[in-house]
């Protein structure tokens, strides 16, 4: 870090200001709405005094942090000499590094051993009854289902047949899938700790880094757990790191970071490695499409605003003359890679989802299983004693017995619900009459908002309130079911307890975490390195995945406080406070 008292503390314009608004906003309502039980003892002008002060407070905070992270420099040269000496040592200054394979290797390497022994310990893998139920489809003993993605499915098919035809033997096949998916898993986590390398992160960050990827239990319980978790959190990463490549596109036509060097030197393989990654994050989860496709919707936003503010710009327009239309030519290749990137991912998801899977032979999902918040809504209105007209009541009792409704209704887990829709309800009712009953959901919210609201927090609170009610389960849920395979844990080192699903080690630090850390504290630190992202002009459409993928849950998330969900963006956040909070290089 170098201090220089000739370096102009910049004044915060009126547009940053701004910026931070929302942000402060949104943290009041996290408050207030996550503690929606301790909020209605309060009376409306006591909740509303609540949110101004958070807001404020929020606001406060917010601001300190984007003006010293801006002007830390500057401020930093008006402390003793003993004093900065010491922040020289401590905060060296950051310098891109020159990224060689080997590097990436290391990293991969590393991760690969500290997940090893879990692979050692709960050979061949972890799994539940949703990857017993996967692998009997690849085995031919199911129907075909897209309840959960086949694509995942057909990728197990290929490792059951292959270590099948290897070994002769099932466990030895889905050995070699948690292997390969352990492999997998240590190879993107490596490569993020090479960007982060190659960025030029400070010592101290790149160690708690290589700490959090290579050592954190969960990532290693993840990495052998037999389910698309891992596979879809190794694709979102990617598509991260695709959206951060492509965003250099965008600053150059706004003029942000000095990027104009890269004008005129367009790279078609940034656009086609956001093709492939978003592609991948559309077919590994039902809610991949909305990710890609918001994260695709803000891009383009920002190449339309970008471009009307440089063609309104004369000395951009000048600037462009001079070149002899360079930038222009720039700009038009640019969005022409972007928008066929796009294009192309949406038509591929199309025929997947259509003709290909149509051509396999792969069942839908049933309806029931993407109403979440409508059903969700309408039995909260219900059992609270909402509203409800005698005609809608009926609609309500041809879907699901309304006298049983405390045998199957939970308000924080939509799980037991629709499986007992399923088993003795009748959702193809509403498959038969889908605009009659979004007609219904309209109807009763407009008379009921309030009970809406409380059905929405207490299905979603667990992903943006700091503290629970229930403690939240990060891989226990996974286990070795029994299966019709005849797999077995066959621990390869030390000794194993088969009463135990969990060794004593990982049970500690499930509990350990919900002390220290939540889902909330996840969004609230996300929002918080957007806000400053945005506050440094920096690549803050880099936060988009993240963002949709938060978003995505609070429309539709079966409960409301399941890691595995949002696992993407916890793995991703020393990327993106990487981008908000270091210096930029490069």
């Amino acid at each position: 870090m170098e201090f220089n008292k000739d370096i102009r503390i910049q004044r915060p314009t009126v547009r940053r200001v701004l910026l931070l608004l929302p942000f402060a906003l949104c943290y009041a309502c996290f408050v207030v709405l996550g503690d929606w039980q301790g909020s209605v003892d309060y009376s409306n002008a006591q909740n509303l005094g609540r949110l101004v002060l958070w807001a404020a407070g929020s606001f406060a905070v917010l601001f300190a942090a984007g003006f010293l992270l801006e002007n830390g420099t500057a401020l930093a040269a008006w402390l003793p000499v003993g004093v900065q000496r010491f922040l020289e040592k401590l905060l060296p200054a950051g310098k891109g590094r020159q990224g060689y394979w080997w590097i990436w290797l290391l990293f991969f390497l590393g991760c690969l051993l500290c997940y090893l022994p879990y692979y050692l310990m709960y050979y061949p893998t972890w799994f539940n009854n949703d990857a017993v139920w996967q692998m009997e489809q690849a085995l031919g003993m199911a129907a075909k289902s897209n309840h959960h993605p086949y694509f995942h499915t057909l990728i197990i098919k290929v490792f059951l047949t292959v270590g099948y035809g290897l070994f002769r033997d099932y466990t030895a096949a889905v050995a070699l899938y948690t292997f390969f998916q352990m492999a997998l898993t240590a190879a993107v986590f490596g490569f993020y700790l090479y960007l982060l390398y190659r960025r030029g992160t400070r010592l101290l960050w790149m160690i708690l880094a290589v700490f959090f990827y290579a050592l954190l239990p969960i990532n290693g319980m993840f990495s052998i757990c037999m389910g698309k978790d891992a596979w879809f959190t190794a694709a979102f990463l990617l598509f991260v790191w695709a959206v951060y490549n492509c965003t250099a596109g965008a600053e150059t036509l706004t003029g942000v970071e000095g990027r104009e060097e890269m004008a005129g030197a367009p790279d078609g393989r940034r656009w086609l490695l956001f093709g492939a990654t978003g592609l991948s994050v559309c077919l590994l989860r039902s809610n991949g499409i909305f990710v890609f496709l918001g994260t695709a919707f803000l891009m383009v936003l920002s190449q339309l605003f970008a471009g009307r503010k440089t063609d309104g710009a004369g000395e951009h327009r000048e600037g462009r003359r001079k070149r002899g239309g360079g930038q222009q030519a720039y700009e038009n290749r640019e969005r022409r890679g972007m928008y066929l990137s796009v294009v192309s991912v949406l038509i591929c998801y199309i025929l997947w989802q259509g003709p290909v899977l149509t051509a396999l032979r792969v069942e839908p999902p049933d309806t029931i299983e993407s109403l979440t918040m409508p059903v969700q809504h309408l039995l909260c209105t219900y059992v609270r004693g909402g509203s409800l007209k005698a005609e809608e009541v009926e609609m309500l009792e041809a879907v699901v017995p309304l006298e049983q409704i405390d045998d199957y209704y939970n308000p924080y887990l939509f799980d037991m619900t629709k499986n007992y829709i399923r088993e003795h309800g009748n959702q193809q009712v509403i498959a038969d009459n889908r605009w009659e009953y979004a007609k219904l959901w309209l109807r009763v919210g407009l008379r009921n908002p309030m009970l809406y609201l409380e059905a929405e927090i207490r299905q979603t609170a667990g992903y943006y309130a700091l503290h629970i009610p229930h403690d939240q389960i990060l891989y226990s849920e996974y286990y070795m079911v029994e299966n019709p395979f005849g797999i077995e844990n066959e621990r390869k080192v030390f000794s194993y307890d088969a009463s135990l699903a969990m060794g004593e080690f990982l049970q500690w630090f499930q509990t350990f975490y919900n002390r220290v850390w939540s889902l909330g504290m996840n969004t609230w630190l996300l929002l918080f390195g957007l806000a400053c992202a945005l506050y440094r002009r920096r690549r803050a459409l880099v936060f988009a995945p993240c963002v949709m993928l938060l978003g995505s849950l609070l429309l539709a998330t079966p409960v409301y406080n399941e890691f595995r969900y949002a696992y993407g963006v916890f793995a991703a956040l020393p990327f993106l406070f990487s981008v908000s909070f270091g210096k930029e290089i490069g």
